[in-house]
């Protein structure tokens, strides 16, 4: 192994994600890994990586990151302003980083999650079976100012890898994602399901467990609680507040809240990219 990165300012948060601790959430351990597996796997891709290589995990910008040896890294996902030196740093495509150099990343332009790959994977202690950080079990790696972060010492490649134009990806702030039916329909008002699936709702904030999203109240038949049950990332929960909120990458393994149903695998990352003030409309499967 070798030193990569040392840590000169932390970002918002950050941390280290490999695809995820499958397994355990029988166990009430949550999967973690990406946010945006889209990003994650492109990434991966570009650099020549195996598919479950950890990378760093960057929300909305203020990372500062102090190269320590030669090395190929990668940068997608948001663009939250790369600068290598103080010059913009490209994104999607492979870049050789020196020892001395400042990788920093100063405000977040399109999107919101960013990801830092390098070539082998950062290095970490594996923890049933994945390297995914889940802080709130103490598990995996946070980015803190001072962190080492490393590396395989491996041969670099020669030529140059990236995406092309048409294949990278658009995040923007309005987006509409499909979601599979819940159970639990029969529990909120027909008014407020219909309500539901025809407005316009916006991202208020949240975190890798859940996203706050505001818009018009829902109503329920009788009450929101139900006997606890299985929850996943992209289950849409509403609690009595009757505001929803969407569950993602970190969310607890069961929940004692209605549901409204689950956001498509394939449209995770759309919610995922979002910044406050996001809008956001739900269509049926």
């Amino acid at each position: 192994m070798k030193e990569l990165f040392r840590v000169c300012k932390e970002a918002v948060y950050a941390s280290l994600q490999d695809e995820g601790r499958i397994g355990y959430r029988a166990f009430g351990i949550p999967t973690a890994g990406p946010m945006d597996a889209q990003a994650f796997r492109l990434g991966n891709k570009i650099i020549g990586n195996l598919p479950d290589a950890a990378a760093i995990e960057l929300f909305l910008g203020g990372l500062s990151l102090e190269v320590l040896a030669t090395h190929t890294i990668a940068i997608g996902g948001a663009d939250l302003h790369a600068e290598i030196d103080g010059m913009k740093a490209p994104l999607w495509k492979t870049i050789t980083v020196t020892k001395g150099q400042i990788l920093s990343f100063t405000k977040p332009m399109h999107g919101s999650i960013a990801y830092i790959f390098a070539v082998g994977g950062f290095d970490s202690v594996t923890t049933l079976g994945s390297k995914s950080a889940y802080p709130k079990a103490n598990i995996g790696v946070t980015i803190k100012k001072g962190l080492v972060l490393f590396v395989p010492n491996l041969s670099l490649p020669k030529l140059q890898r990236g995406l092309v134009a048409s294949e990278i990806p658009t995040y923007n702030q309005e987006v509409e994602v499909e979601v599979w039916q819940s159970p639990h329909l029969s529990l909120v008002e027909k008014e407020s399901v219909h309500t539901f699936f025809n407005s316009e709702y916006t991202y208020k904030g949240g975190d890798r467990m859940g996203y706050y999203i505001n818009g018009p109240k829902l109503h329920f038949m009788n009450k929101s609680d139900i006997l606890s049950e299985a929850t996943q990332f992209g289950t849409i929960q509403v609690p009595s507040n009757g505001q929803p909120v969407v569950l993602m990458a970190d969310a607890q393994t069961v929940g004692g809240y209605a549901t409204l149903g689950k956001v498509a695998d394939k449209d995770l990352w759309k919610i995922a990219q979002l910044r406050n003030g996001g809008k956001i409309k739900f269509k049926e499967i």
